[in-house]
């Protein structure tokens, strides 16, 4: 009888830790993903890897609250979707929480307002954003902090240094941890078993999602110069460009949200599918092939400006014709 109750003693001793263990993970990755170290499916999936080896309860552990944040990305973003920005925390009175944005304004926005605190000289503010995108065939979201008025420039020049900061030194990556929620003795549990994949996991966000991000923006900056040429054009052809250029950013944006992350697992070729691999398109061929839409769409334009300056006006008279036509009157 003892030996029995000793037994269950130490089985739900041994279910405590691993609960333990499991919230102190939860913890952890919740943290990577809050610095933006990784993609809230990045994390999840990493997470759900990590506890699955640790316990079967992962799955109904991994329902709110454990892991802070990581619900399901917004469904309503269409593939011709430019990605959204919306502020989530704010010490800034210029960046209420709940504020949207597209990435290319949200963009220049912050580029705008780190410049004014910083020249300035005002205190820099933290402002934690996430930004909901489709890439490939997969909706996620990432989330990371800025600093308004640090002089580090726009949201995707923010990002980067982010980025590079955490590539430079892989130490930083847990030596950002709140230790206070770690048991001393998972620590080096987490660095053997998570720092790995989180490590690729900024590799993949600086090689792949920073770009990403920024051929979007590139398209804005397409759009807004297609959009200068406007005024200068009769009204007949106005309405007719304006269409024309809505079309063609779609399809740019629609190319660039196909692109599937470089980081997706891709299948082994042996030799025998070696012609079959050469007619597969290469991420860097995928942008040449949207570099070449924005040649057709600057190309567009051009035609478009140079038929609204040559338009007729009748032909040219001679100083004969002029003097004839002066006579008739």
């Amino acid at each position: 009888m003892e030996s029995n109750d000793r037994m269950s003693e130490i089985a739900r001793d041994l279910k405590k830790d691993v609960k333990e263990l499991l919230f102190e993970s939860a913890a952890v990755v919740t943290s990577f993903f809050k610095r933006g170290l990784c993609t809230v499916r990045a994390a999840a999936d990493k997470w759900k890897t990590f506890a699955r080896n640790v316990s079967t309860a992962a799955d109904e552990l991994m329902k709110p609250p454990l892991i802070q944040e990581m619900e399901v990305p917004a469904t309503d973003l269409l593939p011709t979707d430019e990605p959204v920005v919306t502020v989530v925390e704010s010490g800034d009175l210029n960046f209420p929480v709940g504020m949207k944005l597209s990435l290319s304004a949200a963009n220049e926005y912050v580029r705008q307002m780190d410049a004014l605190s910083y020249d300035a000289k005002s205190t820099p503010h933290t402002v934690r954003i996430k930004i909901d995108y489709t890439q490939g065939e997969t909706r996620d979201r990432y989330t990371f902090p800025l600093q308004i008025g640090s002089g580090r420039g726009g949201l995707l020049e923010q990002m980067e240094r982010n980025l590079a900061y955490y590539r430079a030194d892989p130490e930083r990556i847990m030596g950002g941890l709140d230790v206070s929620t770690i048991d001393k003795r998972s620590e080096a549990f987490f660095r053997s078993s998570i720092l790995p994949l989180v490590q690729k996991s900024v590799e993949d966000l600086y090689n792949d999602l920073l770009p990403y991000f920024r051929r979007h923006c590139s398209i804005a900056e397409l759009k807004k110069s297609a959009e200068a040429l406007i005024p200068s054009m009769g009204e007949s052809q106005q309405e007719r460009f304006r269409k024309t250029i809505e079309e063609q950013i779609a399809v740019l944006r629609q190319k660039v949200n196909s692109l599937e992350p470089r980081s997706t697992p891709r299948q082994v070729h042996t030799r025998q599918d070696t012609s079959q691999q050469a007619t597969q398109a290469t991420p860097a061929q995928s942008r040449r092939s949207v570099r070449g839409q924005l040649k057709q769409i600057r190309a567009a334009q051009s035609e478009q400006s140079g038929r609204a300056q040559s338009a007729p006006s009748g032909p040219k008279l001679t100083p004969v014709e002029k003097g004839h036509r002066e006579n008739a009157r």
